[in-house]
C-alpha cells in the first residue's frame, strides 16, 4: 500500500487548512482535493480526492492517522481504487500540504522518488523508497 511518513504526530484539526480544495495538474493527469472529514475524537482524517488520468477518474479517499507516534498519509483500505503512478503522486500532494501547516519532515515512503521529489517535501534520515 503506497504511504509517507510524517515525523511526529498532532490532532488534524491543526493541519484542515491545508486540506481545502485544491487542483493540481501533473502531466496529463489531474489531481484534486475536494473535501475533507475529520473523525469524532479527532485522531484520523480522510481526505477525498478524484485523480483523473487518460480521461478515466479514479475517487481514491486517503488516510492520516497517528503510526506508531509518526503521522501516516495512505490510501483508505475500504475504498477500493488503483495505484496508479498519479494517485500515489496525489498522496504526496497531501503530504506536502500538511508540511505547510505543521507537519513534520517526511521519514519513509514506499513511493518512488521521482514522484514527489519535486514538490518540496522536507526529509528527515532515511526518507525514500522502501523506508
Amino acid at each position: 500500500m503506497p504511504h509517507l511518513v510524517l515525523d511526529g504526530w498532532e490532532r488534524p484539526t491543526r493541519w484542515t487548512g491545508g486540506l481545502g480544495p485544491s487542483v493540481h495538474r501533473w502531466g496529463r493527469a489531474v489531481l484534486k482535493t475536494s473535501g475533507w472529514w475529520r473523525r469524532h475524537d479527532d485522531e484520523a482524517l480522510l481526505v477525498e480526492g478524484v485523480v483523473v488520468e487518460y480521461a478515466r477518474p479514479l475517487h481514491p479517499v486517503a488516510l492520516v492517522a497517528a503510526h506508531h507516534g509518526q503521522t501516516i498519509v495512505r490510501l483508505w483500505p475500504a475504498v477500493t481504487v488503483e495505484r496508479t503512478r498519479a494517485v500515489q503522486r496525489w498522496l504526496a500532494v497531501i503530504a506536502r500540504a500538511l508540511q505547510d501547516h505543521g507537519a513534520g519532515e517526511l521519514v519513509a515512503t514506499n513511493i518512488p522518488r521521482e514522484l514527489w521529489e519535486d514538490l518540496g517535501l522536507r526529509e528527515g534520515g532515511g526518507a525514500g523508497p522502501g523506508s
